[in-house]
């Protein structure tokens, strides 16, 4: 298979490329984490202020 083509005017520097994965894993886990709290507070597990 041909090589993907690469856009010229965006070049991810190596900084770039580390912290895009980071972030999605970050926002993964607070995802998760908002879905568990909703799922518990629909079970009444935590009391409502």
């Amino acid at each position: 298979m041909p090589e993907p083509h690469r856009s010229k005017r965006f070049s991810p520097s190596s900084f770039t490329e580390k912290l895009v994965p980071v972030f999605l894993i970050m926002l993964v886990l607070i995802l998760l984490a908002v879905l568990v709290i909703i799922v518990l507070s629909l079970f009444g597990a935590i009391s409502s202020a």
